[in-house]
């Protein structure tokens, strides 16, 4: 395993290395990790998070970097470089694992991540005015419900998982207007 989460700050060693959106600044206990590289000696990252009770850690595609969602904040964390090499754009409700594509799905309030082990990927068009329920992936596809705050009903929805793009997702439908997915590029390599 190259990383375990911790049940706290350890209370003697290094201290820990803080992540968090607002900066050295703030100083409190968030999801704690400890990181296992290949080449250095093994380090804790305390990751304070955003606003949602959603904490995950795995391995990224790549096998080389790790994914740390702690309350919904999620980042790429390189464990060689004690760094976060990027971050998910939304709140995170949900992470989805599709090896036999390669990828990971982020599933927010209204749409979708994906992120591929080259670190391409895709951003789904707003599906959803408010949440889904019953995800489920079959080979290259995710299928689900879609809240409508118009009907406030919940509508099914298809979703290819190798570009992104939604068939039947309601809020398209209640605006009416088409929406599109957009490419994510890789991060560009960030010197040692």
């Amino acid at each position: 395993m190259r990383f375990e989460v911790l049940p706290g700050l350890p209370p003697y060693g290094p201290m820990a290395i803080s992540f968090t959106e607002n900066g050295a600044r703030e100083h409190r206990e968030g999801l704690v990790v400890r990181f296992h590289p290949r080449e250095s000696e093994p380090w804790v990252g305390n990751f304070i998070g955003g606003l949602t009770p959603y904490n995950i850690v795995l391995e990224h595609p790549n096998k080389t970097h790790i994914i740390v969602v702690a309350r919904g904040e999620a980042c790429i964390v390189d464990p060689e470089r004690r760094a976060v090499l990027d971050r998910v754009s939304f709140d995170v409700n949900q992470v989805i694992p599709v090896p036999s594509l390669r990828s990971v799905i982020f599933q927010g309030s209204t749409d979708f991540v994906a992120i591929r082990a080259d670190n391409s990927g895709w951003i789904s068009p707003r599906i959803s005015w408010d949440g889904f329920r019953n995800v489920d992936i079959r080979e290259a596809e995710l299928f689900g419900e879609a809240f409508s705050s118009i009907s406030e009903a919940w509508a099914p929805f298809k979703l290819d998982l190798l570009t992104g793009r939604c068939t039947n997702g309601i809020y398209e439908k209640d605006i009416g207007q088409p929406t599109i997915p957009r490419s994510i590029s890789p991060p560009p390599v960030l010197p040692e």
